[in-house]
């Protein structure tokens, strides 16, 4: 298994110095962060209840405690049910029918929107309505690539067929589509992650020839690989529509900007921590999900918690880099010892996961995506809290639930694709 797979490695080998370094960087040489309206808070008081956190999660990663070997030790040796991966294969593609049936309906305002070059994501989001209902199953597109994935590179029953191929490349290209068009570059690479996952972790093909010769550096290769998608998506964004204008070097307006949404997420959350008062108990933040859930539970929810809108971001925050972070956001909505208790959680979940994953007989890897990308996330939002993210969990949770031992080879329409 990668080295750098390990939660251990990233909250403390990663995570942590990194915390650090864009504090000495911005205090200690005084490389203030570039902000649209001039307010820096990461430093002092904030800056220490943020360490106290990163601390509890990386206490958390080294805990000798497998909760997954624990919870329920007879689901190993099980694999989800093809027709249930199917099915969430359907559904996601259901959603991206809803979100982009106005296209469907009018390609017109698609052409229209080709034809105006960088100003293609302007045009489209400004004449295609986006729906919250159904075309939130579009989400269940991470599920589905991570049920896939785990089936041919972990489980391995045999190829996939051609007309299984064929559905996933589709849901693939309607995610590329999306990303582009929609600016919503965090759903291709999602993907990509849990795609890069299961096969650079179980895929025999990696761990051979060239490709296991170049597996130790992938972290490498990842991160270039993200600049450029990143890259790719800034320019039809806002680089060809506005900053060529005022910038002279693209790749360095790409970089400063990458970096921007994980270093001003820090610098937004310590606002939180340091203007408002705290903790606020709306749970807007650690609960997203519930805060935004559309019937019966979501208007409970902001009931009782009293939701009011938050003036932070209007008064202080970069309308641009406005992410909240992963680590404030929390600290603001419990205060800070139920913060390190999740946290600490978090670490402990996210290292359990990671056992399982390790382990081909424990279904329960299946949830490792979803802590790996609430790792890489930390510093710009809390990943877990997120509404996507719920979708997400509830479709592996009920993937989990369903899983059986693996017998006999099983067809359906998407035709022979291995064992049920």
């Amino acid at each position: 298994m990668p080295w750098f797979f390990n939660p251990r490695f990233i909250a403390a080998g990663v995570l942590l110095p990194a915390y650090l370094m864009i504090w000495f960087v911005a205090n200690v040489l005084d490389v203030r962060l570039s902000t649209a309206k001039g307010f820096f808070f990461f430093q002092g008081e904030a800056f220490l209840l943020g360490l106290a956190v990163m601390l509890a999660l990386v206490y958390g990663t080294l805990l000798p405690v497998n909760v997954f070997a624990i919870v329920n030790p007879r689901r190993r040796g099980l694999v989800p049910p093809l027709w249930f991966i199917q099915l969430i294969g359907v559904l996601a593609l259901v959603g991206y029918a809803y979100w982009f049936r106005e296209l469907l309906a009018n390609p017109d305002v698609l052409l229209d929107a080709l034809r105006g070059g960088g100003a293609i994501s302007y045009e489209l989001r400004s004449n295609v309505e986006r729906s919250a209902g159904l075309a939130s199953l579009a989400t269940l597109s991470l599920a589905y690539f991570a049920l896939i994935s785990h089936r041919v590179w972990v489980i391995k029953p045999g190829p996939l067929s051609v007309p299984m191929k064929l559905f996933s490349g589709l849901i693939f290209l309607l995610t590329v589509f999306r990303a582009f068009a929609w600016s919503e570059r965090l759903a291709l690479f999602e993907v990509l992650l849990i795609i890069a996952i299961f096969w650079a972790g179980h895929s025999d093909r990696a761990s051979r020839g060239w490709m296991g010769r170049i597996r130790p550096i992938l972290p490498v290769i990842a991160v270039a690989i993200v600049v450029v998608v990143f890259g790719v998506a800034e320019y039809f964004r806002s680089w060809s529509s506005f900053y060529a204008k005022t910038e002279s070097d693209y790749w360095a307006f790409i970089g400063q900007r990458l970096v921007n949404y994980y270093a001003q997420a820090l610098n937004t959350g310590a606002g939180l921590v340091t203007v408002l008062d705290w903790p606020s108990y709306q749970f807007g933040y650690l609960l997203e999900w519930l805060q935004k859930f559309p019937v019966l539970l979501g208007p409970i929810m902001r009931y009782l918690t009293d939701l009011q809108p938050n003036f932070f971001l209007e008064r202080f925050g970069d309308p641009e880099f406005n992410n909240p972070s992963g680590i404030f956001s929390v600290l603001y909505d419990v205060g800070l010892g139920p913060a390190i208790a999740i946290f600490a959680l978090t670490g402990l979940l996210a290292q359990s996961a990671f056992c399982a994953f390790q382990d081909r007989d424990n279904v329960f890897g299946l949830f490792y995506p979803v802590f790996f990308m609430a790792l890489v996330e930390m510093f710009r939002y809390w990943y877990l809290g997120n509404s996507r993210t719920f979708l997400f969990v509830i479709a592996l949770g009920l993937g989990v639930m369903l899983a059986q031992p693996l017998r006999k080879p099983q067809t359906s329409s998407f035709g022979t694709v291995g064992y049920a």
